[in-house]
């Protein structure tokens, strides 16, 4: 039976079932909207040249547009002006998509992400949902704070991100006011979001679907090998990379010493500049860039190693190694963001250089502590971050914001 409740849904970039971390989730979110038969407006916001986006808005289209799902698209070069004072957003372009969602005449209107959300606040419906990613407040300072550390004679570039995150903390706090609801990806923004003096969020897995089904167990190299990937440039990799550098590597070289061990770093994309000056004499990183077969090259390490000390973020990387039953290594940090991450039930986790490196000894000479700690990781994956589980989820939170309100007896 067809569901005629209107939802408009607002979304900075065009959802993708495979390519970029964030459309990705998205689209993962709207699929079981669109299967419960909502009638849905979605506004897709767009930065640059529109023709970069072509292909994907038309494959997107083609998959989702139908009588009861209309797609209305804004083109600008730059939504967010920031600025040293305040950031502003540019709404000029979105009059006619405003237009429409106003005849729409949502019951309910839910924005991915904080651009969404600050263009969504213009549009009247009985109830508004944003869902959050990073906080832009804190990936800004923690980005300015590691250009520090990368470059200390750059001081004041340090204080215009310091100044950029405190304006996107004050953006978070206006927009969000004007929503009946809001749902942050990791659990560590539940805090963070508090201190703007919000009381109308909480934390929920996302969707992150995984098509590799497992590789069989294969006997583990004899040399103690861990397998790092990522995009190599975010924060997350940005951080961990430092750790390793700082915390990590010297104290590998006193366990198992020089050439005793292999750190495979994948992803595509190059290193950062700093960090291939600081492995140039350390042999024992090994770049093997874009993996074919990465559940293959898992199954071949002794675990993955996630060194991000940054207190920010529900990492997609540990859910993948999480779906293909790899042993998680990861710093106590990355736990702040994914309560699922126990340390030795569903991975291992260290507070410092000194922890981290006991749990990766402890991996290459406990082959059945490790095998029962990863069987652990995935089936927590699938019971709380696979499409199944957590698109139901969200299409749980959107029913009950739809729902009539009770009266009073």
């Amino acid at each position: 039976m067809t569901n005629h409740r209107r939802v408009v849904i607002c979304s900075l970039g065009v959802p993708h079932p495979r390519e970029g971390a964030s459309l990705v989730i998205i689209y993962n979110f709207i699929e079981p909207l669109r299967r419960a038969g909502f009638d849905i407006l979605h506004i897709v916001l767009l930065e640059g040249d529109p023709a970069v986006a072509g292909p994907a808005l038309e494959s997107y289209s083609t998959t989702v547009e139908s009588p009861h799902y209309e797609i209305v698209t804004v083109t600008t070069r730059k939504f967010v002006d920031q600025g040293p004072r305040a950031h502003t957003i540019d709404l000029s372009g979105c009059s006619r998509a405003i237009e429409r969602a106003t005849k729409f005449r949502a019951d309910l209107v839910i924005a991915f992400d904080i651009v969404p959300a600050w263009v969504a606040a213009s549009i009247p419906s009985r109830r508004k949902l944003a869902w959050l990613g990073d906080l832009n407040f804190q990936t800004t300072y923690y980005h300015g704070l590691y250009g520090l550390q990368e470059r200390p004679w750059r001081l004041l570039s340090f204080a215009k991100f310091w100044l950029a995150a405190r304006n996107w903390r004050h953006v978070y706090a206006k927009v969000l006011a004007e929503y009946d609801e809001v749902i942050v990806s990791a659990e560590s923004s539940v805090a963070q979001i508090a201190g703007l003096g919000l009381r109308n969020h909480g934390y929920r897995p996302y969707p992150w679907p995984v098509d590799d089904p497992p590789s069989d167990p294969s006997p583990k190299p004899a040399t103690p090998t861990f397998m790092f990937f990522g995009n190599l440039v975010g924060l997350g990799s940005r951080s961990a990379l430092h750790f390793m550098v700082a915390e990590v590597y010297r104290r590998l070289i006193g366990l198992w010493g020089q050439g005793g061990f292999q750190i495979l770093i994948a992803g595509r994309g190059h290193l950062p500049e700093w960090f291939s000056v600081a492995i140039a004499d350390k042999p024992e990183f090994v770049r093997i860039g874009f993996v074919e077969d990465l559940p293959a090259t898992l199954a071949g390490c002794h675990g993955v190693l996630v060194p991000i000390d940054v207190p920010v973020g529900n990492r997609t990387r540990v859910l993948y190694a999480l779906s293909q039953g790899a042993l998680v290594i990861a710093h106590a940090n990355v736990a702040l963001g994914n309560p699922a991450l126990i340390d030795g039930e569903t991975c291992a986790l260290g507070h410092d250089g000194k922890s981290f490196v006991a749990r990766m000894e402890r991996a290459f000479a406990d082959p059945d502590w490790s095998q029962r700690i990863g069987e652990a990781g995935r089936t927590a994956y699938i019971q709380l971050f696979h499409p199944g589980r957590a698109g139901a989820d969200f299409l749980s939170r959107v029913e009950a914001l739809l729902a009539p309100p009770q009266a009073d007896t």
